[in-house]
């Protein structure tokens, strides 16, 4: 009888003992990572959908697209000019330096270009929902049912503004490609907004504040209590209209300034930037016409965002571009200060508007009289206390 035999048991019993361990070992794992896909994909299914990530170009399509949950009063960014990157000049040459700083331009441009096109995309996403699925005549039947946000308004509104542009500046930027910039101070108008640079937007406010102070300087008269329609000329008409009838009646923004002289519409255009500064170079006032049919719609303009404002949100929750864009657009002076008083002032003119209810009066005073020197007083008190 051998004594290898035990020792040749415990050998082989030792083996099966660790083939048997490793495999028990091995389906443990496989186990672990089974349930981990599957936890993952049952996550996968039960999550809600994620909200598009937003860019400089398509964020406004894309949230128009997916349908997304997004600020009901600051609109996307693809509505404003795609950040411009300047380089630093290095140890590299003058050509090169250049060369690349054209090619910065260029492509500041070709996002601009690309992010005009991509909002016309999503504003006529937004007409079609608002016709078929809402009901709405049209964007003004929108905002008097309280069917759209402030920030839908504004891709609306900016679209129109922009997609005229496109065609005649699409070209330019095909023949002049980075040279652009040299050519832009001289067709300011011609540009759309997602293509201003920050030089060039921080030149037109400059000229409009100037221009708006030369206006004021003649010391217009603001239009009396006969000049402008009394309440029971607002409308009434039973379809909501004679609610706000600035924004929404056209009969009572006709009155409005029918009765205007030619130098109160002038300074209505002047202040709120509506006429080519070539009427001022040869001293001849537009025609009165003109001015009133632009005058008309951007008064329009300002009541129904005024509105919209003060359903959605105030002007605290305005986006410091977006404060600027506001104030600029209802003749208000931002240059040189402090985003608090811009603010303030704002949410001054909101409140106005809102104890007028919109009839026009209040509009009128404060597109003639501007700020009081009280209210400027209590709004920077308030503003440096705050600091």
């Amino acid at each position: 009888m051998t004594t290898r035999w035990p020792s040749g048991c415990l050998f082989a019993g030792s083996r099966i003992t660790v083939y048997h361990h490793s495999s028990s070992r091995t389906i443990f794992f496989n186990r672990i990572l089974q349930t981990r896909e599957y936890a993952q994909k049952r996550s996968e299914q039960t999550a809600a959908p994620a909200l598009p990530q937003p860019d400089h170009v398509k964020s406004a399509l894309m949230i128009v697209e997916a349908k997304a949950k997004h600020d009901a009063v600051n609109p996307p960014r693809s509505t404003l000019p795609p950040p411009l990157s300047l380089p630093e000049r290095g140890s590299e040459t003058v050509f090169i330096y250049y060369f690349r700083i054209g090619r910065a331009y260029g492509t500041f441009y070709k996002n601009g270009v690309k992010a005009v096109w991509y909002n016309y995309k999503a504003a006529k996403l937004l007409k079609e929902r608002m016709t078929k699925e809402l009901g709405a005549k049209d964007v003004t039947d929108a905002v008097l049912k309280s069917l759209i946000s402030r920030s839908d308004f504004q891709v609306l509104a900016r679209n129109d503004r922009d997609i005229g542009k496109l065609p005649f500046f699409g070209l330019l930027v095909l023949v002049f490609g980075e040279w652009l910039p040299l050519f832009v101070p001289f067709m300011p108008n011609a540009v759309p907004g997602t293509c201003r640079i920050p030089k060039q937007v921080e030149g037109m406010r400059e000229k409009a504040q100037e221009r708006r102070r030369m206006s004021f300087r003649q010391g217009i008269t603001e239009p009396s209590s006969e000049q402008l329609p009394g309440d029971e000329r607002s409308g009434g008409r039973g379809d909501g209209t004679s609610s706000w009838p600035v924004a929404f009646n056209s009969d009572h923004r006709d009155a409005m300034l029918k009765n205007l002289r030619d130098d109160q519409l002038h300074h209505l255009s002047s202040s709120l930037g509506l006429h080519s500064r070539l009427w001022d170079r040869i001293q001849l006032p537009p025609p009165s016409s003109l001015l009133r049919r632009a005058i008309n719609k951007r008064l329009q303009y300002i009541s129904q965002d005024d509105l919209l404002l003060l359903r959605d949100g105030s002007a605290h929750d305005l986006s410091p571009d977006e404060l600027h864009i506001a104030c600029e657009e209802r003749g208000l002076d931002v240059g040189g200060k402090k985003e608090e008083v811009i603010r303030e002032t704002l949410g001054w003119w909101l409140q106005r508007q809102g104890e007028d209810g919109g009839r026009g009066r209040a509009l009128m005073a404060m597109l003639f009289r501007r700020l009081a020197i009280r209210e400027w007083v209590k709004l920077n008190v308030r503003a440096n206390s705050s600091v």
